[in-house]
């Protein structure tokens, strides 16, 4: 560190008072920084103490508005709390080191309490104190004096299993001698959780304490960017989570109520609440036939009914293309848009996916192709092809098992990375696109895929053009009845995984269909510009 990154604070200098450091760490705090800075500047301790700010890769004039008002400065690149504080540490010179956020105020007496308590209790090696938000609305603000609650459950937990002291990063006082002796802070920390993993090593060394006195007002921006619920359960997650596993919470964990608000908002639509407002109220008319006399008279043959009843439910919702009871899933793009598409299923295979290739080069229109892990692998050289065209391809499982939707999530989930990896393998490209074997869907299934990143394509437009006794009149009639604006049409270059499936009868069926549905004015596009509109694709 040169000379030039310092700046020595202005002192109070009295005979027989403690020196103290008073670490402030600071990421972009142009706005809040002086405020903070005054508060400590209007202290009533009488000693000798520094001011250290450490300006934690700001990119506003942070370290500027610190070097003007006094403050020795230094720099810290890799940007987390920890870092910050343990710079600070390491320059800091007082005997006792106090921490206090860039966006906090203390209240006159912060540092002579601190200073007080260490000298009274020389076991005592770390002190902390609540806070209050000084910009927050009337609920918020109430929120925050849960921290009087808090210091009531760490005494508890200090009590009952020996755990606890608990400190607040925005407001507490260390021994610099044992900060240095127990390591200081552990810079692997990205955010949450560095301060009560210090408390934890700290209590080994010695005493801890709250001081209820030891009040500091705070802002409440993070609270107004993440919300009142998101803030505290990372808190509570975050505390419990290094209390008993010496671990902070997890990025999994971290905002865990936005993440499923958000998955709910995602996956929400009003025919899932209209199938479940009815699914209610057969509840209750199952359950009234269970208690009426009609039971009685039926016996148990009601509960083969029940089971009848459920069974019906559940096979509809995992074979019906359009439903999203299990989750959300891409059949139709706009109807007000005269845009089609074109989609492939089971390819590729050979020579009939090439066939179906060169009518859409001859008619210079784009498809979507969802290929099967294995038939990728026997045909590499037409996968490429496919996305050399200017394709889109998507992923339809590897081995293509009717009863993938019902077999367990990590058997579901292999299946479709082996596919992936195999069509990544033969076109350098990562599908986002899945369509289930069969469009059969089950829930376990779906949540699995979302996890994977896939968007979930189904259709309203099949046929059964997959057998090969359909005749190409058939085809044509079925898919020109069903068309309609932002539909998905299905047909299969293939069979499952079989070798060379014979598809001339949908080969001879494809150019007058793609001639009559442009003769009515549609417009052919792959699935992600059909749902490009829609927001219907994962990011």
């Amino acid at each position: 560190m040169s000379e030039d990154n310092i700046v020595q604070a202005p002192t109070a200098r009295s005979k027989g008072m403690s020196f103290v450091s008073v670490v402030v760490p600071a990421h972009n705090e142009e706005n809040y920084l002086l405020s903070c800075l005054e508060s400590i500047k209007n202290q009533d301790y009488a000693g000798e103490y520094e001011v250290i700010v450490v300006d934690n890769a700001s990119t506003d004039n942070t370290a500027q508005i610190a070097r003007d008002w006094g403050a020795k400065v230094v720099y810290e690149g890799k940007r987390s709390p920890a870092c910050a504080r343990q710079k600070g540490a390491e320059v800091a010179t007082g005997k006792i080191i106090a921490f206090i956020d860039a966006d906090t105020q203390a209240p006159a007496h912060w540092l002579s309490t601190i200073v007080w308590r260490f000298l009274c209790e020389p076991e005592t090696v770390v002190i902390s104190g609540p806070y209050a938000y000084c910009d927050a609305g009337r609920i918020a603000r109430i929120a925050s004096y849960g921290n009087f609650i808090s210091i009531i459950i760490d005494q508890l937990f200090r009590k009952a299993f020996n755990k606890g002291s608990a400190v607040w990063g925005c407001n507490f006082a260390v021994r610099r001698s044992v900060l240095l002796e127990i390591g200081g802070f552990d810079t692997s920390i990205r955010f949450y959780g560095e301060e009560y993993e210090l408390s934890l090593r700290l209590k080994k060394a010695g005493k801890g304490g709250i001081i209820p006195r030891l009040f500091v007002l705070t802002s409440a921006r993070r609270l107004k960017r993440i919300g009142v619920v998101n803030q505290y359960w990372n808190w509570v997650v975050d505390y419990f989570s290094v209390l008993f596993w010496y671990k902070p919470i997890s990025e999994e964990l971290e905002d865990l109520p936005a993440k499923a608000w958000q998955t709910v908002v995602d996956n929400f639509s009003w025919q899932r609440v209209r199938a479940s407002l009815l699914y209610v109220a057969l509840f209750f008319g199952l359950l009234w036939l269970h208690i009426s006399p009609v039971f009685e008279a039926v016996g148990r043959a009601i509960y083969v009914f029940d089971i009848g009843v459920v069974s019906t439910l559940f096979a509809y919702h995992g074979i019906n293309p359009r439903s999203r009871f299990y989750g959300k899933v891409c059949s139709n793009g706009d109807r007000n848009c005269l845009r089609i598409a074109l989609t492939f299923d089971d390819g590729p295979n050979e020579p009939y996916t090439s066939h179906v290739l060169s009518i859409l080069e001859q008619y210079r229109i784009k498809a979507t192709f969802f290929i099967i892990g294995q038939n990728a692998r026997r045909y590499p050289e037409t996968c490429r092809r496919i996305v050399t065209a200017g394709n889109v391809i998507g992923n339809h499982s590897y081995h293509h098992l009717k009863s993938l939707c019902l077999r367990r999530g990590k058997t579901v989930a292999r299946d479709i990375e082996m596919a992936h990896q195999a069509i990544y393998e033969c076109t350098g490209h990562e599908p986002k696109l899945f369509r289930p074997p069969h469009g059969f869907r089950t829930p376990w299934m779906m949540r699995t895929v979302r996890n994977l990143g896939y968007t979930v394509v189904t259709w309203d437009n099949m046929t059964s053009d997959w057998k090969a006794e359909k005749s190409g009149d058939e085809i044509i009639q079925a898919i020109l009845r069903r068309a309609k604006p932002g539909g998905v049409i299905v047909l299969h270059d293939g069979r499952d995984t079989r070798l060379s499936y014979n598809r001339s009868h949908m080969i001879q069926a494809l150019p007058f269909v793609i001639e009559t549905l442009m003769e009515k004015g549609f417009e052919f596009v792959t699935i992600p510009e059909l749902l490009e509109s829609e927001g219907e694709l994962s990011a």
